[in-house]
């Protein structure tokens, strides 16, 4: 089977009136949510979509609980902030998904005692990128409270809460 490539989808879609590609366009919509969302990002409800991802976030950690424990999938809270980020690419509303994410894990794991050092380094690696795009859109004076929160409620389990303050003092020199 021949691999479309976006040169050949182009020339495809060029091909077509306004009509059949407005057909098209509502047809991707109807049936892939995912394009769905796209487009409701798009047309100015990106808040409503972020907070269906960062609820499924959540799910994992606090609300989705089997035999009396969430099930706490990194991979799951992972996808869901991978998934946001290709229906927006709004600073704000990534850096908002990312803090969620870092803040349901580590407060999962203040509250389970976690013993699985993916479950510390995964959230503290979110942590600096998040700070690092905030940096790059000159946005971090906005966030230092919700980032010095984390910092503050961090487990000291595997050095969590020492990683993140100084990740945190990196960015936040002085504060």
């Amino acid at each position: 089977m021949k691999k479309l490539t976006v040169a050949a989808l182009k020339k495809s879609l060029n091909e077509k009136n306004k009509k059949e590609l407005i057909f098209e366009i509502a047809e991707l919509y109807k049936r892939f949510p995912s394009v769905k969302e796209y487009y409701q990002a798009q047309g100015g409800n990106a808040e409503a979509v972020l907070e269906k991802y960062k609820d499924t976030i959540k799910k994992e950690f606090l609300d989705g609980y089997t035999r009396g424990f969430p099930k706490a999938r990194l991979g799951v809270a992972r996808k869901a902030v991978l998934d946001f980020k290709k229906i927006s690419q709004e600073p704000k509303l990534l850096a908002d998904i990312m803090f969620c994410f870092v803040e349901e894990i580590s407060s999962f794991n203040t509250g389970f005692s976690v013993d699985g050092e993916s479950y510390y380094t995964s959230p503290e690696s979110m942590f600096e990128d998040v700070l690092k795009l905030l940096e790059k859109n000159e946005l971090l004076p906005f966030f230092k409270n919700r980032a010095n929160k984390i910092v503050e409620n961090a487990t000291d389990g595997w050095g969590h809460s020492d990683s993140l303050y100084e990740t945190y003092s990196e960015f936040y020199h002085n504060s």
